[in-house]
């Protein structure tokens, strides 16, 4: 059992690491990122921790987390929210090994998982960030994305700060996914055409919700999946594929933008469920964030 040494996570039971994921979908994608190799979790154990550094007056100014620990962290404590072993991880190093993202997968149904993506780094350029839920993209080239994302800069009480946020993330984790689950079970109830799915995607644009370039994106997948050409699975003339396409192509967005990105497409999407497929009299749409400090 490897000791936890910088965050501190009281009585929670340690979760072993999970072996390789089967499918590609739950590996971290290494798409645009030249320099990022595919990582075990012994490889990010052994890069070297750079040392605390501190302001003139003696304060630490700033504490990275080891890698290893941010993963056992999340892996442990989700795993005893959830009541659940995990199913796979993946890990991948960027910039020499300065940066690292991860991907924990828990089971949830039948074809879906509950994914959590991590990343963090040690040359400064990334926070300790978390995005989690049944549509979680991270990739080594800077996309991250998720139904729910929470972030925490390398500071004096990251010990003690981090493991209190990924606890109070994984216990919502259950209740939200099973919010979402229900959700998309009732939007594959909605028809949705081609000319209506155009439509839905006037909206979001139309709205500021998603860029002309991502919805350029999820009009090719929409297409490619209608065609037999991607997810078979996402190919039916539904509101829930329609809803599919759209977050497949807000795996690019940047994470400034993934709050309300994720948000708005909920939000517009449920409105056209709650009309029974109508594009009329959707409520605007306002984002309340939840920083943590």
């Amino acid at each position: 059992m490897r000791a936890l040494t910088t965050l501190t996570l009281d009585s929670t039971p340690y979760v072993a690491p999970a072996p390789f994921p089967v499918t590609s979908r739950d590996h971290v994608d290494l798409i645009g990122a030249p320099d990022a190799m595919r990582a075990s979790y012994a490889d990010i154990s052994a890069i070297p921790v750079p040392e605390d550094t501190y302001r003139k007056s003696g304060n630490v100014s700033y504490r990275s987390v080891p890698y290893a620990d941010l993963a056992d962290a999340t892996r442990s404590i989700f795993a005893e929210a959830l009541d659940a072993a995990p199913l796979s991880e993946s890990y991948a190093t960027a910039c020499n090994g300065q940066q690292m993202f991860g991907k924990i997968v828990f089971p949830w149904d039948e074809t879906r998982g509950l994914a959590i993506a991590l990343r963090s780094s040690y040359n400064r350029s990334i926070a300790n960030q978390l995005a989690g839920g049944l549509n979680t993209y991270v990739c080594a080239n800077g996309c991250f994305s998720g139904e729910a994302m929470v972030s925490l800069k390398h500071t004096l009480n990251v010990g003690d700060r981090l493991p209190a946020m990924i606890r109070e993330m994984a216990e919502r984790a259950a209740t939200s996914t099973r919010a979402m689950a229900k959700r998309l079970d009732g939007w594959s109830d909605v028809e949705m055409g081609d000319d209506l799915f155009y439509a839905y995607l006037g909206i979001l644009i139309g709205r500021g919700i998603v860029t002309p370039t991502i919805g350029n994106t999820a009009r090719a997948y929409w297409k490619a999946c209608r065609s037999g050409n991607l997810h078979d699975a996402h190919g039916t003339p539904t509101l829930a594929s329609a809803f599919q396409a759209v977050t497949g192509g807000l795996q690019r967005v940047a994470p400034l933008r993934a709050f309300h990105s994720y948000g708005g497409v909920d939000h517009v999407t449920d409105g056209v469920a709650q009309s029974g497929g109508s594009m009329t009299g959707i409520p605007q749409f306002t984002l309340d964030i939840e920083e943590y400090q």
